[in-house]
């Protein structure tokens, strides 16, 4: 009896969640200001014009509406309360080289729907077996919980992963920045043709790079637009190289001298990493010699000596 109201529940929540992320919603004032603002605009355009943009556009995709619609459903249960909150996941989603307005919802969203699903298919899968309601119950929790913490794994990874190919890129940029530098261009002039430059063999500084140059052009200070792509990219290197070319600027410095110092120390740097996994990979090839080549290897040179020894002692 009582496994048959744990699953009615579970029933009820998966679908009274389904009901409310696909049932149509209802208009608000604004969406039908918007709706109307848009028939105007429509009504003032040329029909040709507007049915070859009908045309262009396509027929909408039903499966792609509905997951569009079901997102701020799915994500308000897991929405930051306080803005702290907000800001931090929005520079997560940053670092992670996520910038789209919708990123933070998609996130959030995914977050609640894998955690869902993963938990149905647990309580499905399990309610045929023999296990109790509360083990049932458990597994199911469990796993879902586990499901919904994934989205958090994968963007921390990202976020690894990225931090890691702009601090290998750093180095090569700072050099070409400071030949631009010591040949007459300016500071933002030389960052902005780096990132132009860099673009195919370093996409995620060279993306980074055009962001801090476009945040100048639209009128941000040097200051506050360096400080931003070092918050961005979440590099420590990248931190470092900001402070150094604000205090050059502040105290009235070379900024070509500084710039050439730290592509010196991030060159250095990388060199020493490298020599250090080069001395890391003898201790490494431990593992697999000891478990997987040094068996091989005594069987194919003792196997023939045993297989002899034990047909001698069989002839006795």
């Amino acid at each position: 009896m009582t496994e048959l109201i744990i699953f009615c529940l579970a029933v009820g929540v998966a679908a009274t969640v389904l009901v409310r992320v696909f049932m149509p919603k209802g208009e608000s004032k604004e969406d039908a200001i918007a709706r109307r603002l848009e028939e105007e605009d429509k009504a003032s355009v040329p029909m040709s014009a507007s049915a070859a943009l009908k045309a262009k556009k396509g027929p909408p995709d039903p499966m792609r509406s509905a997951l569009k619609r079901s997102v701020p459903y799915l994500a308000r249960p897991v929405v930051p309360t306080n803005e702290a909150e907000k800001t931090r996941l929005k520079v997560k989603l940053a670092q992670a080289g996520l910038r789209q307005e919708s990123a933070a919802m998609i996130f959030l969203a995914s977050k609640t729907a894998l955690g869902l699903i993963v938990a149905l298919v647990v309580l499905l899968a399990t309610w045929g077996s023999r296990q109790s309601a509360k083990d049932i119950l458990t597994m199911t929790i469990g796993l879902g919980a586990v499901a919904f913490l994934v989205p958090n794994y994968w963007l921390s990874r990202r976020i690894s992963v990225r931090a890691l190919k702009i601090k290998h890129a750093l180095s090569d940029v700072l050099d070409m920045m400071v030949i631009m530098v010591e040949a007459g261009l300016g500071l933002d002039a030389a960052i902005q043709r780096a990132g132009q430059e860099m673009a195919e063999a370093y996409p995620e500084l060279s993306e980074e790079m055009r962001v801090t140059n476009t945040e100048m052009n639209m009128g941000l200070r040097r200051a506050e637009a360096l400080a931003n792509l070092a918050t961005r990219t979440g590099v420590k290197e990248v931190r470092i190289l900001v402070a150094a070319i604000i205090q050059a600027e502040r105290f009235g410095s070379g900024v070509a001298r500084t710039l050439r110092v730290q592509a010196n120390t991030l060159r250095v740097k990388r060199r020493q990493l490298a020599e250090e996994a080069a001395q890391k990979v003898a201790v490494k090839l431990i593992f697999p010699l000891v478990l997987f080549i040094f068996p091989a290897l005594m069987i194919v040179v003792g196997g023939p000596a045993l297989m002899g020894i034990l047909e001698s002692f069989g002839k006795f």
